[in-house]
């Protein structure tokens, strides 16, 4: 039997590429993002085409997350928040290491107390 699916696949080495385009010219960054892929999808998990896909923090795995990005006005690869950074986030539970653009989280998860 095969499936359609395709299991681990890390595409963290494009997303790495893309934040190292910021402020370069979308059509060239997607021409040489694309031409090292199996499929494009991937590159429009963090970059956002229609404005209202627009967010700070991309979610692409249990604990990993990257920087939302855009196309803007002048064809350049934008941060949707370019101000955000590692020491802004907290960790949503203790037992995964979470990153941020490759780095650590450096705020310590703190559990929600029930009343």
């Amino acid at each position: 039997m095969k499936s359609s699916l395709k299991h681990g696949m890390d595409y963290t080495p494009l997303f790495q590429f893309l934040l190292s385009r910021v402020g370069y010219d979308w059509d060239e960054t997607y021409r040489e993002a694309v031409a090292r892929l199996d499929r494009p999808d991937p590159i429009f998990w963090i970059v956002a085409k229609p404005r209202e896909r627009r967010c700070s923090v991309v979610r692409v795995g249990e604990s990993t997350y990257f920087s939302g990005l855009y196309v803007d006005e002048e064809n350049k690869l934008a941060r949707v928040d370019p101000n955000l950074s590692v020491n802004d986030l907290k960790p949503s539970c203790s037992c995964c290491t979470h990153t941020f653009n490759g780095q650590r989280f450096t705020q310590p998860f703190l559990p929600r107390h029930r009343i």
